[in-house]
C-alpha cells in the first residue's frame, strides 16, 4: 500500500484534527513552551500533521515527515522537508535547538532509531557545542 494511501486509512477526520488542534494549543502553551525557547530552532520529527509545530513559538520551525501531505497541514511559518527520520541531508548540522519526537519510535527498527537518533544529535547545537 502507498504511504499516502495508508495516511488516509490510518488517521483522523478533519473534525477529530480540529480537536487534537486545540489539545495540542492547550499543551504547547501550558506545558512544552517551558522547554522552548522563542529564539529557538524547533524541528518536529515525523511531524505529521504539524500539530506541534503549528502551535510551539519558536523563531524557527522545521516539520520533517516522509508524508508528501504534511506540507498540507503545515503552518505558513514552518519549514516542511520530506525526508526519512535518518536522513536529514536538508538540515545544517548544530542548527537546532529542539527536535521534538512523539509517537514515532515504535514504528521504526533498531538500526532505523539509532540513525535517526545520529540524526538528531548532528543537527542539534546543544550537543554539539554549537550556538
Amino acid at each position: 500500500m502507498k504511504t499516502d494511501a495508508l495516511y488516509q486509512i490510518r488517521f483522523p477526520s478533519p473534525k477529530e484534527l480540529a480537536g487534537k488542534n486545540k489539545l495540542w494549543q492547550v499543551l504547547c502553551k501550558r506545558y512544552f513552551s517551558k522547554y522552548v525557547d522563542k529564539e529557538a530552532c524547533v524541528l518536529d520529527m515525523a511531524a505529521g500533521y504539524c500539530e506541534f509545530i503549528n502551535n510551539i513559538e519558536a523563531r524557527k520551525k522545521i516539520a520533517v515527515d516522509i508524508n508528501p501531505d504534511t506540507v498540507h497541514y503545515a503552518g505558513t511559518d514552518v519549514q516542511v522537508i520530506q525526508a526519512k527520520s535518518s536522513k536529514l541531508e536538508e538540515v545544517e548540522s548544530n542548527s537546532v535547538d529542539v527536535v521534538f519526537i512523539s509517537n514515532f519510535f515504535e514504528h521504526l527498527t533498531k538500526e532505523e532509531i539509532i540513525s535517526t537518533l545520529g540524526e538528531c544529535r548532528r543537527v542539534l547545537s546543544n550537543i554539539n557545542g554549537g550556538g
